[in-house]
């Protein structure tokens, strides 16, 4: 291992729903770095969402600039969000994830089995790193996936349902987390009842051919899996060099219902008239209505938008050693 080189580790609280979790995690790399003796670590809290995108900078702002500094988002997919926003721009910065969260959708594409290797230090300190291609949408930068529409507001009311129960007692924190996914369908049934969302005007561009029309919902997606164990575009990998668009038409509200856990498990080429797939670099979307975005499970709310594809923008820890394999059945 390079001695310039430095480690630098952010951790979301969110994540661990007792506090003594997130000690025995801090405590564990303290243990590492004081075995192999190298004291080139940091640690940081996240004391607030999109910290880590101001933090980081800053932390980097102060090292050499022969280091190369490797960033930890410890927690779920929300950290790995804000580290990514922080390090884009940077040089001589790598990604790792520590995954904690509630979901993880990023580490589910390297292999069903190695959550428990990237939790292990001994196996992310010294590992290679591979390049992984970069959603840029808008102003925010995306690893897995951007979606417009009836999806967004579905991660949004699911999220809320979230909220409530992390600020009630241990059981319904501890619940929360193993229920995840099933909100997702409880937002589903709640964002489906919304008339105007479902007949949505959008004007829709990729690479120059126009897809306009009233959609319920657009999906963009770099990788396969989403809100848990979800995977629409089963095809869809970070290192292809290409986007996968789905448009989904109107189709009410109960056909919505219906049609979501197909949608969800890659089944979308079994309703023609209603999905189409269409693949390419750069996307534009725009609306008379605000845009209802979720990247990467962060809800944004924007009057157009620009999604752009950047190849290999970022070099990313494969602590499995086996290399990203996308989705498996």
């Amino acid at each position: 291992m390079s001695q310039n080189k430095k480690h630098l580790f952010i951790i979301n609280p969110r994540s661990f729903w007792k506090k003594t979790y997130q000690n025995q995690i801090v405590a564990g790399i303290h243990q590492f770095f004081k075995e192999i003796k190298d004291s080139e670590y940091d640690i940081h809290v996240s004391q607030f969402p999109r910290d880590a995108v101001g933090y980081i900078p800053l932390f980097a702002k102060n090292l050499p600039d022969t280091t190369t500094l490797r960033v930890y988002a410890v927690g779920g997919d929300g950290i790995l969000f804000d580290c990514l926003n922080g390090i884009m721009g940077l040089k001589n910065v790598e990604l790792a994830a520590l995954p904690y969260g509630y979901t993880n959708n990023f580490i589910r594409g390297f292999d069903k089995n190695e959550k428990n290797l990237f939790r292990l230090m001994s196996q992310q300190y010294d590992a290679p790193v591979i390049p992984m291609d970069v959603m840029r949408c808008g102003n925010n930068y995306a690893l897995n996936y951007c979606t417009i529409g009836i999806e967004a507001e579905t991660a949004q009311r699911a999220g809320k349902i979230r909220e409530r129960m992390e600020k009630s007692h241990s059981l319904n924190q501890w619940l929360s987390r193993q229920f995840y996914t099933r909100f997702y369908y409880t937002g589903c049934l709640g964002a489906g009842g919304d008339k105007k969302l479902l007949r949505q005007q959008y004007e829709v561009n990729i690479d120059g051919e126009n897809l306009n029309g009233a959609y319920q919902g657009i999906s963009v997606f770099n990788s396969p899996y989403y809100g848990g164990n979800f995977h629409p575009i089963n095809k869809a990998m970070p290192n292809d060099g290409i986007l996968d668009m789905l448009t989904i038409r109107n189709q009410g509200f109960l056909r919505t219902c219906c049609l979501f856990p197909f949608y969800v498990s890659g089944h979308y080429k079994m309703f023609p008239r209603n999905f189409t797939l269409k693949q390419g670099k750069k996307i534009t979307i725009r609306s008379e209505n605000i845009l209802s975005i979720s990247m990467d499970g962060i809800v944004f709310f924007e009057p157009e938008l620009e999604i752009e594809l950047l190849p290999a923008a970022v070099q990313f820890v494969d602590a499995g050693r086996h290399g990203y394999k996308g989705w498996r059945p």
